[in-house]
């Protein structure tokens, strides 16, 4: 009788309401994005060099269904929040191109994309921001320009809850230039970074002693490129996921003699080769370098995976602001080594 009851009570039950989807909003600012991107292409076109980019980065930024493209590292709020931040900052970022509307910098307060006018084509490039809530304009503050990874922009790294919260640790302004994308930081990337720079401190009261350099994945590799060309302005360039090359050592062991490094890592990463980072610190602090190290246990490529060592070192390095060393001081010479190959980076995000 109890089993003919329980078959009675579930073949009568009112039938379940599926569950709302938390992407729901995401979705929506992707799509009305796309819609406003290919009824204004020639415009944004125009007035970017990048409509083409946009395109696909919107493309890449779409949930799939359900949770499906979540890490399995990655909390379930965290992986919302991010997508949503992401696909808010996009929209927000084409309808500004679409329209010649764009957002003030200097009136960034939380997360937004706006633009700047970059040097090398005098067109209107992607440049985010993250302001924190403690900022006062009375009071100079610190900043950190943000290298982004490959295949990401520049909404990725702003967008992260990490980054976020390693900003308002320190009470530090972030903000993230698009730098050519995918260019690896090489000429002639590195004028956009120091534009978005010049911007950034011209919009904000920035302590000239406390402005920082750091990047993830490509980026960590783009701060030995960015940096070098004026270390004078660093107080210090964190690595994440990413280091020196053959190529870019010799100039970054010989002009970063006065700008501490901060190096960080997961142990189990897949993308960058086992020991490349120690390899790294050793070469950096045997030329006399100020370098520390951070290694994440178990943690894979993501700077979501090794938040705890990211911010870490992210404090450590806020923590000191540019010590001014005697001009004319002789740096060693760069070490005669080469660094091993990198595997190619992940194609999806987010990181």
């Amino acid at each position: 009788m109890g089993a003919a009851f329980v078959t009675v009570a579930t073949l009568g039950a009112a039938p379940q309401t599926p569950s709302p989807d938390p992407l729901a909003a995401a979705r929506e600012d992707l799509t009305q994005a796309h819609a406003i991107l290919r009824d204004n292409y020639p415009v944004i076109n125009q007035r970017s060099g990048i409509a083409a980019e946009l395109v696909q980065r919107l493309d890449a930024d779409t949930p799939g269904p359900g949770m499906t493209d979540r890490p399995a590292w990655m909390q379930p709020a965290d992986f919302i929040a991010l997508m949503t931040t992401l696909a808010r900052l996009e929209k927000s970022l084409i309808r500004q191109y679409a329209t010649g509307d764009y957002h003030q910098l200097a009136a960034v307060r939380g997360v937004d994309d706006t633009v700047f006018l970059s040097p090398v084509d005098h067109t209107q490039q992607p440049l985010a921001a993250y302001v924190p809530p403690s900022y006062d304009p009375h009071r100079p503050t610190s900043l950190v320009v943000f290298l982004h990874g490959r295949t990401c922009s520049e909404n990725d790294p702003i967008a992260l809850p990490w980054l976020q919260a390693a900003a308002r640790s320190t009470g530090s302004i972030v903000v993230a230039p698009y730098a050519r994308g995918d260019s690896q930081y090489v000429d002639p990337a590195p004028l956009d970074v120091y534009a978005a720079l010049a911007v950034a401190e011209k919009a904000f009261n920035i302590d000239k002693q406390r402005v920082y350099l750091a990047g993830h994945s490509m980026g960590g590799y783009g701060v030995f490129i960015v940096a070098p060309e004026h270390p004078d302005i660093w107080a210090g360039v964190l690595a994440a996921s990413g280091g020196m090359t053959t190529e870019t050592m010799p100039a970054a062991l010989r002009e970063l003699q006065a700008t501490p490094v901060y190096l960080v890592i997961g142990s189990d990463d897949p993308i960058v080769p086992q020991g490349y980072m120690r390899q790294n610190l050793d070469l950096l602090s045997r030329s006399g370098i100020e370098t520390h190290y951070y290694e994440q246990p178990h943690g894979v490529h993501a700077i979501g995976s090794i938040d705890e060592q990211f911010e870490r070192a992210w404090r450590d390095m806020l923590s000191h602001p540019r010590q001014i060393t005697p001009h004319g001081a002789m740096a060693p010479q760069a070490p005669a080594t080469s660094l091993p190959g990198v595997a190619s980076e992940p194609t999806a995000r987010p990181h």
